[in-house]
C-alpha cells in the first residue's frame, strides 16, 4: 500500500470545500438557517485522532522490534486506519472550512457567530486528524529487508541466461 499524497489530501479538501460552500451558500440564499454545527463536531475527529495515535505507538514499537502487543494483522488494519482517517478528515477540512466561510457573511447575528467558532474548532481538530494519520502512516513503514532475496523466493539480482 503506497502512503497518501499531499496532492490527493489537498485536492480532497478542495473539492470538497467547494461542493460544500455552494450547498450551504445555496441554503442561505434560499432563506434557510443553515447547517447548524455543534462543538461536539469537534469530539469525533479528536477521538479518532487520539486512539490513532495510540495504536500507531504500537504499531511503531512492533517494526522496531520493541516489545507490544499489537500483531501484524493489527498493524495492517491500523494502516488501513490511517489511511481511511486521513482521507475522510481532509473532506471533512473542506467541509468545516466551508462552514466558516459561510458563517462569516453574517457575523454580526449570534448564530452565525456561533456557527463560525464551532466550525474553526471542528476544522482545526479535523486539520490534527489528518496530521496523526499521516505521522501514523510513516510509522508504518517496514524497513526494507537486507537480503537479496524477494519475497516470493525468486532472486531478481541474478542475471538470467
Amino acid at each position: 500500500m503506497n502512503r497518501t499524497s499531499w496532492q490527493t489530501l489537498v485536492l480532497i479538501t478542495v473539492f470538497s470545500g467547494l461542493i460544500a460552500f455552494f450547498v450551504l451558500e445555496n441554503i442561505e440564499v434560499r432563506g434557510g438557517l443553515g447547517v447548524p454545527v455543534s462543538y461536539l463536531s469537534a469530539a469525533g475527529p479528536a477521538l479518532l485522532a487520539i486512539v490513532l495515535l495510540s495504536m500507531g505507538r504500537s504499531v511503531r514499537r512492533l517494526v522496531r522490534q520493541e516489545p507490544t502487543s499489537m500483531t501484524p494483522i493489527g498493524a495492517s488494519r491500523v494502516v488501513v486506519l490511517a489511511k481511511a482517517a486521513a482521507l475522510v478528515g481532509s473532506a471533512l477540512v473542506g467541509y468545516f472550512a466551508a462552514q466558516v466561510l459561510v458563517a462569516l457573511d453574517n457575523l454580526s447575528a449570534p448564530l452565525p457567530e456561533q456557527r463560525a467558532l464551532a466550525s474553526g474548532v471542528a476544522l482545526l481538530t479535523c486539520v490534527a486528524l489528518v496530521a496523526v494519520a499521516i505521522r501514523v502512516e510513516t510509522w508504518c513503514r517496514v524497513p526494507p529487508e537486507d537480503d537479496d532475496d524477494s519475497p516470493g523466493g525468486v532472486n531478481h539480482s541474478a542475471s538470467s541466461a
